[in-house]
């Protein structure tokens, strides 16, 4: 079943500021997230006589989002700022469909975990690391794994940095065996992500805003065409079943 273009919402998570804010772009006409299409790389012998290729890097192309530009909207005035910057911060862009109404949150995932006590007596393959659970309802519980050497927690190194957290998560060093004594502290990362509810569909990227352009033409509302340069990779995500 098709999915209709009515009833999305374009979103950014601005950390320029002091306090990061989701903000929802007001009064979008259109939105065209571009893509980023794989680098050629040519790979032919001089005995061939066509031309051969191997898949490059990618590279992020441009975004577009048409709006009705009113100074009235916060928003507009927030993007034309971010325009104005230099150089341009490069944020989060989050495109909500029209399946779904929920507004997406954001938080802070774990950067790294510091060994305070190593303990003794620990074996790696009986030693588990346990992350308490983000604030947010729809993040996401970091993981790790420990290093031992000599029965001793050396060192623990995230596999997941989870999602949504706003202060550091307890670290609890768990050992099916004998061991005892060790432990950890996390820390967050310095940037905070998106952190989206399930009942709807998402598409987000990061990029900068290159350019704000108005137009003024006879008979009409102001408009303007943003540019969105993207940068990295884009992440699509489904709706979870009902």
């Amino acid at each position: 079943m098709s999915v209709l273009a009515q009833g999305t919402h374009i979103f950014i998570l601005d950390d320029t500021g002091e306090t990061p804010e989701v903000v929802r772009i007001e009064c979008a006409t259109s939105f065209s997230p571009g893509g980023d299409p794989a680098d050629q790389i040519e790979d032919t012998c001089l005995e061939h006589n066509e031309r051969s290729y191997r898949s490059g890097l990618r590279t992020p192309g441009q975004a577009s989002m048409g709006l009705n530009a009113d100074p009235k909207y916060d928003s507009h005035l927030q993007l034309y700022g971010l325009s104005r910057m230099n150089p341009n911060p490069i944020i989060s862009w989050a495109v909500g469909w029209s399946d779904g109404k929920a507004v997406p949150n954001f938080g802070y995932g774990v950067d790294s975990v510091t060994v305070s006590e190593g303990g003794s007596d620990y074996s790696e393959s009986t030693t588990t690391v346990e992350f308490s659970a983000p604030e947010d309802s729809d993040g996401k519980v970091a993981t790790g794994v420990a290093t031992v050497v000599g029965g001793v927690v050396t060192e623990i190194t995230i596999t997941d940095p989870g999602s949504g957290y706003s202060a550091a998560p307890t670290v609890t060093v768990n050992d099916s065996g004998t061991g005892t004594g060790a432990t950890a502290t996390a820390s967050l990362e310095s940037r905070p992500s998106f952190v989206f509810p399930d009942t709807r569909t998402w598409f987000t990227f990061q990029g900068y805003v290159s350019d704000f352009p108005f137009d003024f033409a006879q008979n009409t509302v102001v408009t303007t065409e943003v540019s969105i340069q993207r940068s990295g990779d884009s992440n699509w995500i489904k709706k979870a079943a009902s």
